[in-house]
């Protein structure tokens, strides 16, 4: 017995049987959950029991692709959370996957966090149709079943547009929202310019445009679908490089992907260069601009201007300049590395062979006011300096007259 009592106390000294520090034993997060209205509010609930050891309160969120946000909160005084998180003040990207989290600060002992949750934060203000084929995901408000088949072949002839011209494959599944006008579109995206009818989620593997149930739906079907379907098949070949790349590539690259061209591009171009307005790829590195007609002769040119590379230096140019891009060189450098020309030198080749623009004659003209103003600077010294002498020739004998 007296062996036994020892052998008690020996344990109880070296901490075996040392009092519980208040841990998820003895304090329990329940019922957590969120729900939301999109672009509004996301309101999380939670029963923390009991409260009194509890000093702080955290949650925290985790949306895809982007960083961890922190909130402190505090809870009701009988344990009950009610928080509500401000989307206007603080926009989350829509169609994202958020995991969140509770984790609560004691007097006494460690941090307790609660299980992981999450859901996919969807636009929610309309009631959406879902169909489901090889790779795709499709979901849409307006029209019937037939609509939405007509998605689904639309993004697998999309994606075998885009494919030729940069091969790779798409997540699974791909997810497509299609929205009847452009005004709920852009109700959905925190970046999207008043004239855009699409966007990629590139990391997401999610795209949404807007096309509504009718007559032309299939060739707004074959031009949006496969253009954004591009920006994703183009960020799975450049992964976390895609922003490196130029503006004119990506956007070059996805025009020229689109089934049903657009008609209009090759009129837009025919007017700049009657106009001598075409817009210098170098302008076009890091953004197009806001303007709806500057921006749709952006488009314009950088399909044509990829079209041009294909053909000339072919499909794995486009790779090799991605490669490049990938390496950290700038939006010129990645050109001369891949194709062995100024991206200056490629455009007035582009300009000449597809648009038969006469760059030579263009730039004697872009030139002459500066040698117009060479020739000043070199000819008004010249004549200010024959005045002089026949001035002081004339003024000479007066002088000698005067002695």
């Amino acid at each position: 017995m007296r062996s036994w009592l020892a052998l008690f106390v020996l344990i109880t000294n070296l901490g075996f049987f040392q009092p519980m520090a208040l841990g998820s034993g003895s304090v329990e997060i329940n019922e957590l959950e969120a729900s939301y209205h999109f672009g509004e509010e996301i309101t999380f609930h939670a029963q923390i029991t009991p409260l009194d050891h509890v000093t702080e309160v955290y949650l925290f969120l985790q949306p895809t692709g982007d960083q961890t946000r922190t909130e402190k909160i505090v809870p009701d005084s009988d344990g009950q959370i009610n928080f509500i998180y401000d989307l206007v003040q603080k926009p989350i990207r829509p169609f994202t996957k958020i995991t969140y989290w509770l984790q609560i600060m004691l007097d006494k002992g460690s941090p307790i966090s609660s299980d992981k949750l999450s859901f996919d934060y969807e636009d929610n203000r309309f009631v959406w149709q879902q169909l489901d084929g090889g790779n795709f995901q499709v979901r849409w408000i307006k029209g019937d079943v037939v609509f939405g088949q007509a998605i689904l072949n639309a993004a697998q002839r999309g994606l075998r547009s885009a494919a030729s011209i940069l091969p790779g494959a798409l997540p699974v599944p791909t997810k497509i929202y299609v929205y009847p006008n452009a005004t709920d579109l852009q109700g959905a995206s925190l970046d999207h310019q008043s004239w855009a009818a699409g966007h990629a989620m590139v990391d997401l593997g999610t795209i949404s445009i807007s096309i509504a149930p009718g007559a032309e739906q299939e060739i707004e079907l074959d031009r949006q679908i496969p253009h954004e379907l591009m920006h994703i098949l183009t960020y799975q070949a450049a992964g976390d490089s895609y922003q490196r790349l130029p503006v004119w590539f990506t956007e070059g690259t996805a025009s020229l992907a689109e089934t049903t061209p657009n008609p209009d591009y090759q009129s837009t171009l025919n007017q700049a260069v009657a106009s001598r307005t075409l817009i210098p790829f170098a302008s076009l590195c890091n953004a197009f601009p806001s303007d709806a007609s500057g921006a749709f002769l952006s488009y314009a040119q950088s399909a044509s201007f990829i079209r041009f590379i294909r053909e000339k230096y072919g499909t794995p140019a486009l790779q090799k300049m991605i490669t490049g891009y990938q390496n950290g060189l700038g939006c010129e450098d990645g050109v001369n590395a891949a194709l062995g020309s100024s991206l200056e030198q490629l455009d007035h080749r582009w300009q000449q062979e597809t648009q038969g623009v006469d760059t030579g004659s263009l730039a004697i003209q872009n030139l002459s006011p500066y040698l117009i103003s060479g020739l000043l600077l070199i000819f008004l010294p010249v004549g200010f300096g024959l005045s002089s002498r026949r001035k002081a020739k004339n003024t000479v004998p007066s002088r000698e007259t005067a002695k």
